[in-house]
C-alpha cells in the first residue's frame, strides 16, 4: 500500500505553475502572483490536512458506518468537552479535544482573509462561501472514506460550524486591519500635503 503525499504533488505542480507563468506573463503584478501562490500552497496544505494523502489501493476493508461517520448533533464538541473534563479533569484526553476544536477552527481562517484580499464586500458572502467550503471538505471526507481512500474520516457538523466562525474571524480581522491601514495612510497623506 502506498500513500500519496498531496503536498510534495501539489507542491510541485505549483512550481510548474509558477514558472510557466513567469515566462508567459512577465509584467504581472509580483505581489498579485505571490497571493495568488500563497493561496495555491494553503489549498493543497487544507487538502493534505483533511485526507492524510491518498491511498493506493484503496482499503478493502472498509469499517465505514452512519453511526460513526457521521454525526449531525450541532455543538456536540462542548458536550464532548464537558465529559472529558467531568471524566479526569484536565487531562491529555480533554486538551486533545480543545486543540482539534481549535485546528477545526484555524483551518479555514486563511480562507476569511483570502476573500477580504480578494474584495469579497458583503461578509453574508463570504460566510457563505466560506460554509460551503467547509461542507465541500466534510463531503469530500466521508465520500473519500466510503470508498477506501483515505483513512477514516467523518462528515461532522461541529466542524461546519468551527471552519465557518475561522474563516469568518479571519474575514473580520482582515477587513479591521485594511481600514486601520486605510487610516493611517489617509493620516500620513494629509500630513505630507
Amino acid at each position: 500500500m502506498y500513500v500519496i503525499d498531496i503536498n510534495s504533488i501539489g507542491i510541485i505542480i505549483i512550481v510548474l505553475y509558477f514558472i510557466i507563468d513567469l515566462l508567459i506573463y512577465r509584467k504581472k503584478q509580483l505581489l498579485r502572483r505571490l497571493i495568488f501562490l500563497s493561496f495555491l500552497i494553503y489549498t493543497v496544505n487544507v487538502l493534505q490536512q483533511i485526507t492524510g494523502g491518498i491511498h493506493i489501493p484503496p482499503f478493502q476493508s472498509n469499517h465505514w458506518s452512519w453511526e460513526w461517520n457521521i454525526q449531525l448533533v450541532p455543538f456536540y464538541f462542548l458536550g464532548d468537552l464537558i465529559s472529558h473534563y467531568n471524566h479526569s479533569g484536565f487531562s491529555w484526553f480533554f486538551w486533545n479535544a480543545v486543540k482539534l476544536s481549535f485546528y477545526n477552527i484555524l483551518l479555514l481562517l486563511p480562507l476569511g482573509v483570502y476573500l477580504s484580499i480578494y474584495k469579497i464586500k458583503n461578509v453574508k458572502r463570504a460566510a457563505t462561501i466560506i460554509f460551503a467550503v467547509s461542507f465541500g471538505i466534510e463531503t469530500l471526507q466521508i465520500v473519500l472514506t466510503y470508498y477506501g481512500i483515505t483513512y477514516s474520516r467523518s462528515f461532522n457538523v461541529d466542524d461546519l460550524i468551527l471552519n465557518t466562525l475561522g474563516g469568518v474571524l479571519g474575514y473580520f480581522a482582515f477587513e479591521k486591519l485594511k481600514n486601520l491601514y486605510s487610516i493611517i495612510y489617509q493620516k500620513k497623506q494629509r500630513v505630507n500635503v
